[in-house]
């Protein structure tokens, strides 16, 4: 071999072998694009076809001229059922007037990798060395185009990771939305819902207290004014006493029914005399600790009595304890409750009527409420409402 022939030859193979380099990080179809210009400039080509991807998703570029007869052999060629050599001198790749030699080179097994097509008019086309470099350039396109088109899925599969994630994080922030505005709603609702019941409470206290209780009083006193009438020591005397006697029974039932429904202390003189009043009523002796004693929202207020009212109801029938304790502090504009028993402990917050239904009126304040009951412990209750809550 001519030392210029190999000199070329050489000279050829060190520039197809740094092609690759330039392919890196580019798009399948500029490998494809890439490879044609590289075959056309370096062989010194008078026409390239390449195509590489396979037919599922080829990707066909073409350089110089474009002989009539090439798409219909191409069309023959690559076929799926059609089994061509690697190597293959396509003769009737031409035109009428200038007739070129060519050859044909299958990527894969059947040219499922595509193919490259490369056509000159010189009578020695294609030499040894040349299809050496045309297979050389072929693999290596086929390799790079492989790897191009596996980084364009990545990113593609990227991109759509970030886009199926962009738009789950705006329909988690839309339903989290929905969630805060429902929540609000409901605790709106709750909200209402105990203010009614408490209005409720007051109306039926007030008609109570206006109503019935003034009838049994005035029923009371003209029983006693009847009595004083009539002559001592007899049967009638015995009778009306008697009867006085079960209508102040009634009244005090009556009174304590009303306290229950709605203690008008609580509303006359504010939580601190309303709580002193529970204090002195406790079967059980109570510490009563106030560090407050301005008026507060009347819903924190009720709030706060019946939280104390049901824990030492809870302390006089379930703890068996000697002494209980009684905490009220305003601190960081939350009213803070602490109630606490030297008792047996134990208790389940799960269970009571009573509990669950302090747990739903504090809850509907924006509150909290914690129970510590370890067995032979006694029992703490703490509560915070916040006193904007009104």
């Amino acid at each position: 071999m001519p030392v210029d022939t190999l000199h070329a030859a050489l000279r050829d193979l060190v520039a197809l072998s740094a092609i690759p380099a330039m392919w890196v990080g580019q798009e399948p179809p500029a490998v494809v694009t890439g490879l044609a210009d590289a075959l056309a400039e370096l062989l010194r080509l008078d026409f390239v076809f390449v195509r590489l991807g396979g037919p599922a998703g080829a990707v066909d570029v073409a350089r110089g001229r474009a002989w009539q007869s090439f798409p219909e052999w191409l069309s023959r060629h690559a076929a799926p059922s059609t089994q061509f050599p690697a190597k293959a001198l396509v003769v009737d790749i031409a035109d009428d007037l200038t007739p070129c030699r060519g050859v044909v080179i299958r990527i894969g097994v059947n040219g499922e990798g595509g193919l490259v097509a490369a056509a000159s008019e010189r009578d020695d086309f294609p030499t040894a060395i040349e299809q050496l470099l045309l297979s050389l350039a072929t693999n290596q396109a086929a390799t790079a185009f492989e790897n191009a088109r596996l980084v364009q899925e990545r990113r593609r599969a990227e991109e759509g990771l970030r886009q199926a994630r962009d738009e789950l994080e705006v329909k988690v922030a839309e339903r989290t939305v929905e969630l805060d505005r429902s929540r609000m709603e409901l605790a709106a609702s709750r909200a209402r819902i105990v203010t009614a019941a408490d209005e409720a409470r007051r109306r039926i206290e007030r008609d109570l207290h206006d109503g019935v209780q003034q009838r049994l009083v005035t029923a009371i006193l003209a029983l006693r004014a009847i009595q004083a009438a009539v002559p001592a020591g007899g049967q009638l005397e015995d009778e009306l006493t008697d009867a006085a006697k079960g209508l102040a029974s009634a009244l005090d039932e009556l009174a304590e029914i009303s306290r229950g429904i709605h203690p008008a202390v609580l509303a006359k003189g504010g939580l601190a005399a309303a709580l002193e009043t529970l204090a002195r009523r406790s079967p059980v002796p109570v510490d009563l600790e106030l560090g407050t004693h301005w008026r507060l929202p009347a819903p924190i207020e009720v709030a706060a009595y019946y939280v104390v009212c049901e824990a030492l109801t809870n302390v006089a029938k379930h703890a068996e304890a000697s002494t209980a304790r009684v905490t009220v502090a305003v601190r960081d504009e939350f009213l803070e409750l602490s109630i606490r028993d030297n008792g047996r402990g134990g208790a389940d917050a799960n269970h009571g009527s009573g509990l669950i239904g302090l747990a739903d009126r504090v809850d509907a304040l924006g509150g909290t409420i914690e129970i510590t009951s370890p067995v032979g412990a006694g029992t703490t209750l703490r509560v915070m409402l916040p006193v904007t809550a009104g």
